[in-house]
């Protein structure tokens, strides 16, 4: 029996959220003020770009990485909400909360790198494009924008102990299509061989479900001050038990994506799939590989590294950074082979993030955090017994 959210306590015992908070902020201000200067002085030519064909740069893979794992997290909150499979209680309002911040952190990054974000807001979901795959992934994401605030105002705040079960639906409904028409976003275009493929919704739902494992254990872990002793009994046995499991199922799946698309790739002879030689002599595509995929793998899927709860934390970061490289890798390699070749493309194009774009991402996670770390404080995020 649980009780109501206004008698928990708003934070855990020894919590840094404080300090989190005030960095975030600062952090914030500093990278708004960097972008929003650079995008006033040079407009769009702030981010490197690329006319002859890389038109999605640091920016999308920004939005894209945030937007999948929100969607994951929504998700992995259903899974209590939705399916009320008991176990999975200790995290779900912490999931949840950490979907509305990474859906912000997102949204953020997509309106930077819009030429006119306002004008853009009102008229996508207006323009009737129905053949476009976007004009359908932003209803969707409006229906799972106003789901999620249906669950923080019916959830969330104080003195609401139980999820609206319509909000819990339809906020799982919308993460789930999102996540299949991200795919499709891309899957679906012929004329980008690196990108086709009819597989490419379900490798985004495995990638969004690994990005919210590893979040919840890296937030949840940070709210305790990284003291695995401060977790509540139900929370460690999940991290332990259940969830350790399902990242270490996820993670081989994501994997079993990665590696063999790699191989179709460099067996390929198709004009396109070049660029996976390219990815392939880069010593960073290596480590990635070895270590991003490699080491969360060994030491989630041994039973008893899974259960050292320190060594599972040190999984999930190595494992959310080759996943944002993973995602960096997929948009931008999908552009370097441009669609019109003539006699000024010789071989494939180059991208180099600018400054304007590392600071786009890091305003993200600014953001994000800021976010995140507000809910920690007034919120109730830890559910307790």
């Amino acid at each position: 029996m649980t009780t109501l959210a206004s008698s928990r306590p708003a934070a855990p015992a020894g919590s840094p959220m404080g300090i989190v908070l005030i960095v975030a902020l600062v952090g914030l201000v500093a990278s708004a003020a960097y972008v929003i200067g650079q995008l006033m002085a040079h407009g769009h030519t702030a981010y490197n770009g690329d006319s002859r064909g890389i038109f999605w740069g640091l920016p999308i893979v920004t939005y894209d990485f945030f937007l999948l794992s929100s969607t994951g997290l929504a998700m992995l909150a259903s899974v209590w909400t939705v399916f009320r499979v008991e176990a999975y209680r200790p995290i779900a309002r912490r999931a949840l909360w950490l979907a509305v911040a990474a859906l912000v952190g997102g949204v953020a990054a997509l309106f930077l790198e819009l030429g006119y974000p306002l004008r853009a807001m009102f008229m996508i979901p207006f323009s009737g494009a129905t053949s476009a795959p976007l004009f359908w992934k932003v209803w969707g994401v409006i229906v799972y924008s106003l789901a999620l605030l249906w669950l923080i105002v019916g959830w969330l705040l104080p003195g609401r102990d139980e999820p609206p079960r319509a909000a819990a639906v339809l906020a799982l409904v919308a993460a789930v299509y999102i996540t299949f028409v991200a795919g499709g976003v891309y899957g679906w275009m012929s004329m980008r061989p690196f990108w086709y493929g009819g597989e490419m919704s379900l490798a985004f739902l495995v990638e969004s479900l690994l990005g919210a494992v590893t979040f919840v254990i890296i937030f949840t872990h940070l709210a305790h001050g990284f003291n695995a002793d401060r977790l509540d009994e139900p929370t460690r046995t999940l991290f332990a038990g259940r969830l350790g499991g399902l990242f270490a199922i996820l993670m081989i799946a994501h994997a079993f994506f990665v590696v063999s698309r790699l191989i179709a790739g460099l067996y390929a002879n198709a004009d396109g799939m070049q660029v996976w030689h390219h990815l392939w002599s880069r010593p960073m595509f290596q480590v990635e590989l070895w270590v991003g995929l490699g080491l969360p793998i060994v030491l989630t899927a041994v039973p008893s590294l899974r259960r050292n709860l320190q060594l599972q934390l040190l999984a999930a970061v190595v494992a959310v950074v080759a996943l944002f490289v993973a995602r960096y890798d997929f948009v931008i390699g999908g552009q370097l082979v441009p669609l019109f070749k003539g006699s000024w493309v010789h071989g494939l194009l180059e991208y180099h993030p600018s400054a304007a774009e590392w600071a786009v991402l890091a305003l993200s996670i600014f953001l994000s955090n800021t976010i995140n770390a507000l809910g920690e404080k007034r919120l109730a995020l830890d559910e307790r017994a």
